[in-house]
């Protein structure tokens, strides 16, 4: 199969188990379940049995993933390869003595700091929250990990992948797309809502690639 034959694939497996993992859950409501969201579990499903592609950390494009393709969960970004961590808006990889980041997920709007403007993208740093006996505390953020890994990028004019998340109205929950490939220009400090010191930074997307009709999803 073609690299764009075995994403499509690993995304048609994913919706078929997702569903009898849902369907399951459903018929034993009431009783005692996981608390793992179920498409972690289908997630979990297809990694055992070998269904992810991409699993190897890059930089640049995908294979078999296009600007343009649409996700509902982080789970199946994952899974294809585009951006391997569920947890982190920042993903990167070490490449020789440096870390340079791979793909971020940029959400803007629903209490969200990042800011779309055509082809340019301003997105907040990581880390800063924190928690403890059950409240919520700042941090100035470091220059570490995530952090480092884009400032690495753009001394080395290494491009990032760009996940764009989005509210949707027609179910619950968050819509991911994928922007294409950026190149950060610029970064620096800036206090927060919350009055904790965070990084900004300022990223281009390269020229040359498909366009995304923005308006189909507002």
């Amino acid at each position: 199969m073609s690299p764009r034959e075995k994403v499509l694939k690993t995304l048609r497996i994913f919706k078929i188990v997702f569903e009898e993992l849902a369907r399951d859950k459903a018929a034993r409501r009431g009783k005692s379940t996981a608390t793992t969201s179920v498409h972690h579990k289908t997630r979990d499903v297809l990694l055992e049995s070998g269904k992810q592609v991409n699993g190897t950390k890059m930089i640049g494009q995908v294979p078999g993933v296009h600007v343009g393709d649409e996700f509902q969960y982080k789970t199946e970004i994952s899974l294809v390869g585009l951006h391997l961590s569920i947890v982190r808006g920042i993903d990167y990889m070490h490449k020789r003595d440096d870390v340079l980041a791979t793909s971020i997920v940029a959400s803007e709007g629903s209490g969200y700091c990042d800011r779309f403007d055509f082809d340019v993208l301003i997105y907040s740093g990581e880390g800063g929250n924190g928690i403890r006996k059950s409240q919520k505390i700042l941090h100035d953020q470091k220059m570490v990990r995530g952090n480092l890994a884009l400032v690495n990028s753009m001394r080395l004019k290494s491009p990032v992948r760009v996940i764009r998340g989005l509210k949707r109205s027609d179910y619950r929950g968050k819509h991911y797309v994928y922007d294409g490939l950026y190149v950060v220009q610029d970064y620096w400090e800036e206090n927060g809502p919350g009055g904790n010191v965070i990084f900004k930074f300022k990223l281009c997307r390269c020229p040359g690639q498909p366009s995304v009709d923005w308006k189909h999803y507002f």
